[in-house]
């Protein structure tokens, strides 16, 4: 069971969650970590001597600014600041997606770029989640029984899935440093309530998709391999 199918479970047995709460977005985390280890032998490797470390909410420097990233796998060793080799990021769009995907867009680049700008070899890779159900209201007391504006749900969600498929990846250590390495699209269907599933087909990307889950695990496989095997 791979990350997305993994999550949906989770969601699944904590129906009514926060999704701005830590506990989603650890879980996810540590679904992702389970991945690299079982699909990327020189992860696996590195993960399993005394070179690298998987840490969750880590503080991530520049020379002037920190940012708070949700995954991170990072060097060993003396000093109050990490190395970082691979960030993870998670975005979660539940609902009012005509704003949110917008700002979760400028969310991932200005991520990015911080990554990048703490180290030019990083492998800034971002999980994007979005819900497929009109129906969803989030826990907040002030959202219960709002009313929410009719919308053709499944155009939609297809033109937030294709901001995210139109960003372009940054293969090489010299291409800006605004644009992540890899990129997931999840499309669930959850509406607060009841079980969630998760979605295959259209309008989730399809297994050739460059932003389908399995296409972000080979991208960071293989640019880790490039950049930081045997070193």
């Amino acid at each position: 069971m791979r990350a997305p199918e993994a999550y949906v479970k989770w969601i699944n047995a904590h129906l009514g969650f926060n999704p701005r709460s830590q506990a989603n977005s650890n879980a996810l985390s540590e679904f992702v970590v389970r991945d690299l280890k079982q699909f990327c032998p020189a992860l696996r490797s590195d993960l399993g001597s005394s070179h690298l470390r998987p840490q969750t909410n880590a503080d991530v420097w520049t020379k002037v600014a920190g940012r708070n990233v949700d995954l991170v796998l990072h060097e060993k060793g003396g000093g109050p600041r990490i190395s970082v080799r691979v960030a993870v990021e998670h975005k979660t769009i539940m609902t009012a997606h005509a704003k949110a995907r917008w700002n979760r867009y400028g969310d991932v680049i200005a991520y990015s770029n911080h990554i990048h700008n703490h180290r030019r070899d990083c492998i800034a890779a971002t999980i994007v989640l979005i819900n497929s159900s009109a129906k969803y209201e989030n826990p907040d007391s002030f959202a219960k029984g709002l009313l929410r504006p009719g919308f053709d749900v499944g155009k939609v969600v297809a033109d937030t899935v294709k901001i995210f498929s139109d960003i372009p990846l940054r293969s090489d250590v010299d291409e800006p440093s605004d644009q992540p390495e890899a990129v997931a699209v999840v499309v669930v269907e959850y509406d607060g309530v009841t079980r969630a599933r998760l979605l295959h087909d259209a309008p989730a990307p399809r297994p050739r998709s460059t932003v389908h889950y399995d296409a972000f695990l080979k991208r960071i496989c293989e640019l880790y391999r490039k950049r930081f095997s045997g070193r």
